[in-house]
């Protein structure tokens, strides 16, 4: 019990002692021995050896104080090469589980707490960043909802009663009055191109097809009505029947295919673009392929960071609150696949 304890005082201790001490004080004691060594074995076997074998135990002489050396320097930095690779675990998505240092010392138990507690913060404000991006998510897509409904019943309403009136009042005009007839009809036109602008847009801030009809509807209507618009050739593949989904896993996989489409259009110089909706055993898939120019990832992403075009980091962002991700692919010349992969909720199972 007493050596014990006197073992765990003697490692108290060492802790106390820095790894420069620990390094010189090492140093030290091994360039001493090998002094003292060598000059007390050259004074005794002087007489009786000859050159060679004191040069041999010369040679015998360095390589166990480098030995000795090595175990030493090898002894002391052992915690700097456990902080090491507690970075790299972290870095590479680790947990931040505390290991215990192999002769620590002061600074690197400091080191080590520091790292700990800045990563434990950063998780911190990690989680709670999801939390308020998820609360801004869901806010924009009520309001986008009520502003939709809003749209559609009251502007919708006034456009379409005015249509209704204009129809009437050329009804009632003599037909001498040719030019008036015409203002009439050209104003009629003009509400009814109104209101197919008006219809469009409410359909992109939320498609009421998305909630009677459900996501493959919504999907195939978005991009059929503008990619094949542009002349691009466009199909959708998904299971039949689709089960029922809540809505924040459609509405997030509308607004992915939404965001691709529109990408499509912009950047990719596509003919052909292959939508495919796939149930696993424990999530749902989309991919969205085209066979446009493509595009380096590096360089998009690093532009896109500097300009402020965060439309990829917020489809990840939207992925990553219901606990999927996003896979991107793309090679100038060859295309470009997004695909966004969605736990299933168990009553899906």
């Amino acid at each position: 019990m007493k050596t014990f304890s006197g073992l765990s005082f003697l490692r108290e201790k060492l802790k106390r002692i820095s790894l420069f001490t620990r390094i010189a004080v090492g140093n030290a004691m091994v360039i001493a021995a090998g002094a003292i060594g060598g000059t007390l074995l050259t004074r005794h076997f002087s007489d009786v050896l000859d050159g060679w074998l004191i040069g041999v135990f010369a040679a015998i002489g360095i390589s166990l104080s480098l030995l000795v050396n090595f175990l030493i320097l090898k002894a002391a930095l052992q915690p700097l090469r456990d902080l090491r690779k507690l970075a790299e675990r972290i870095s590479g998505g680790g947990d931040l589980h505390v290991e215990r240092l192999k002769n620590p010392d002061a600074d690197t138990v400091s080191l080590a707490s520091a790292l700990h507690s800045l990563v434990s913060q950063l998780e911190e404000r990690n989680q709670e960043l999801h939390a308020l991006s998820g609360r801004a998510i869901y806010a924009q897509e009520e309001e986008r909802k009520n502003i939709a409904r809003s749209l559609h019943d009251d502007t919708g309403q006034a456009l379409t009663m005015l249509i209704i009136s204009l129809d009437q009042l050329e009804a009632h005009l003599p037909a001498q009055h040719g030019d008036l007839i015409q203002d009439v009809q050209a104003a009629r036109q003009l509400a009814a191109n109104a209101l197919a602008e008006l219809r469009r847009i409410v359909f992109g801030l939320r498609p009421a097809i998305l909630d009677d009809l459900g996501l493959v509807s919504a999907i195939r209507w978005y991009a059929r009505s503008n990619l094949e618009a542009a002349g691009i050739h466009i199909d959708v593949d998904a299971p039949e029947p689709m089960p029922e989904l809540p809505p924040q896993i459609s509405i997030t996989l509308f607004r992915i295919s939404q965001e691709a489409v529109n990408n499509i259009l912009r950047h990719a110089a596509a003919r052909s673009v292959h939508i495919h909706i796939s149930l696993e055993a424990q999530s749902i898939c989309l991919d969205v392929i085209d066979d446009g120019r493509g595009f380096d990832m590096q360089a998009v992403s690093d532009e896109a960071l500097q300009s402020h075009h965060l439309g990829l980091l917020g489809l990840r962002e939207r992925a990553e609150l219901l606990g999927g991700e996003i896979l991107l692919d793309s090679t100038p010349g060859r295309g470009t696949c997004l695909q966004v992969c969605l736990p299933i909720p168990v009553l899906l199972r």
